[in-house]
C-alpha cells in the first residue's frame, strides 16, 4: 500500500532571516543555502577525487549510494559509532562545523559524518536514526541537486518491525555505545506494506542544511522515495545525483540513554524490554543448576 501523501505542514518564517523555514512543533529547521555554490563544487571535487576511501552499497546488484566516513565511522551492523575506526575530517567539513546552529543546550558539536552520493533515481528507506548512541541534534546537508524527503509518524508497523530478532544486535564488540538495538540509522529495509498515518514531502534543496530534533528526530521516519522524476511545481522534474552528509554526536558512557516519548521506536526501550523478557525467561527456565525458579 503506498503511503498517502498529504501537503506539509506551513513553516514559521522570519522575514528578517527567510532563509530559515521552522515548524517548531515537530523539532524541525531547515536552512536554505547554508553553503555557497563555491563550497559545493569543492565538496564534490573532494568526495569524487577520494575513491579509495568510498564504499559503494548495492541492491540487487544495482549502486544505491557511495559512501565515506569521518570522525567516528558509522556502523552498519550496530547502528552506532565505531569506537576505533576514525579518519580526521577534511577541511570541507572542518570549515562549516563553526556555521553549524546547535539547537540543543550543552550537546557538542557533531563527531560522526557520513558523506554519501545517491545516483538519478535512487532513494532512502524510511527509517529512525538510533536514538541513545547518538544526541538529540541530526543533521542534513544537501548538496548537487534537490529532492524530497518524505516524513511520516511512526506506528505500530515501525515498533514491530524494530522488534524482530534480526533487529537485535547486543553486545557488539565496536561501538561506541556498546551495542543495542538497531532501532534506525542508516538502515536497510522495505517501505512498509501497511501505513497509519497520511506522510508528507519537503523538499530539500541543494546546499540546504535539515536539522532535526524533537518529534522529528525520535517520532518520524524519514526517507526518500526512489524514483527517476520529483514533480516540482506541478512540473516533472528529472531528478539528478544528489550528495549528503549526515552529521551527528556521538554519546559516549552515561550519556547513552534515552528518555523520549515515542518508546515504540526506541532502541532504549526495546533494549530494557529484552532485558526484561530475558530475566521472566531464567526465572521460569530455572538457575542453570537445575532447579526450577520463579520469581528469583
Amino acid at each position: 500500500m503506498t503511503s498517502q501523501l498529504v501537503p506539509p505542514p506551513e513553516p514559521t518564517i522570519d522575514p528578517s532571516t527567510p532563509n530559515i523555514h521552522q515548524w517548531p512543533a515537530l523539532g524541525l529547521t531547515l536552512f536554505t543555502e547554508f553553503i555557497t555554490p563555491a563550497e559545493e563544487t569543492t565538496m564534490i571535487t573532494a568526495f569524487d577525487s577520494s575513491s579509495s576511501q568510498q564504499t559503494p552499497h548495492t541492491n540487487n546488484k544495482k549502486r544505491t549510494r557511495i559512501s565515506q566516513h569521518f570522525g567516528y565511522h558509522f556502523d552498519y551492523t550496530t547502528f552506532g559509532a565505531s569506537s576505533s575506526h576514525f579518519t580526521p575530517l577534511p577541511e570541507y567539513i572542518s570549515s562549516i562545523l563553526p556555521r553549524l546552529p546547535i539547537p540543543i543546550e550543552h550537546e557538542r558539536i557533531p563527531d560522526q559524518f557520513t558523506v554519501q552520493y545517491y545516483p538519478p533515481g535512487a532513494g532512502i528507506p524510511p527509517h529512525v536514526d538510533t536514538h541513545s548512541m547518538f544526541g538529540e541534534a541530526l543533521y542534513s546537508l544537501s548538496f548537487g541537486g534537490d529532492v524530497p524527503m518524505v516524513f511520516r509518524v511512526a506506528g505500530r508497523n515501525e515498533a514491530r518491525k524494530m522488534r524482530l530478532p534480526k533487529r537485535s544486535l547486543a553486545d557488539a564488540q565496536d561501538t561506541v555505545a556498546g551495542g543495542g538495538n538497531a532501532c534506525g540509522g542508516e538502515k536497510k529495509g522495505e517501505e512498509s506494506e501497511e501505513e497509519e498515518h497520511p506522510a508528507w514531502e519537503l523538499m530539500l534543496p541543494r546546499r540546504s542544511l535539515l536539522v532535526m530534533t524533537g518529534p522529528a528526530r525520535y517520532g518520524y521516519t524519514h526517507g526518500i522515495k526512489a524514483r527517476k522524476t520529483d514533480v516540482v511545481g506541478g512540473k516533472a522534474v528529472l531528478r539528478q545525483g544528489r550528495y549528503s552528509i549526515t552529521m551527528r554526536t556521538v554519546r559516549r558512557g552515561d550519556e547513552i540513554r534515552c528518555d523520549c516519548g515515542y518508546p515504540g521506536v526506541c532502541d532504549a526501550r526495546i533494549r530494557e524490554e529484552m532485558e526484561r523478557a530475558e530475566g521472566r525467561k531464567g526465572d521460569v527456565f530455572g538457575d542453570g543448576n537445575g532447579d526450577v525458579t520463579v520469581g528469583k
